[in-house]
């Protein structure tokens, strides 16, 4: 097990007034938290699903049915995406 040092004032000052000396609470809640962070919000898909979704794509680009963005559309969809992060 590790310790990590919180040299926030402010945060300590929560924590010790939420948990006191619980640490099994407060482990409990910090794991909640991570895994609520992990998600991406997206639902979970077998890889089954995944394997067919690419499969899809490629026959997609193949045929040419495949919408396909230009240049300054992809830049401007990657860009809004990393201001959203």
């Amino acid at each position: 097990m590790q310790t990590i040092q919180i040299n926030n004032p402010e945060i300590e000052s929560f924590l010790s007034s939420q948990y006191g000396n619980d640490t099994q609470s407060l482990l409990n809640d910090f794991v909640k938290f991570v895994k609520l962070s992990l998600d991406d919000g997206y639902p979970t898909i077998t890889k089954e699903e995944a394997t067919l979704r690419v499969s899809q794509a490629i026959e997609e680009v193949k045929n040419g049915s495949a919408k396909l963005l230009t240049q300054d559309e992809y830049d401007e969809d990657m860009n809004e995406f990393m201001k959203s992060l």
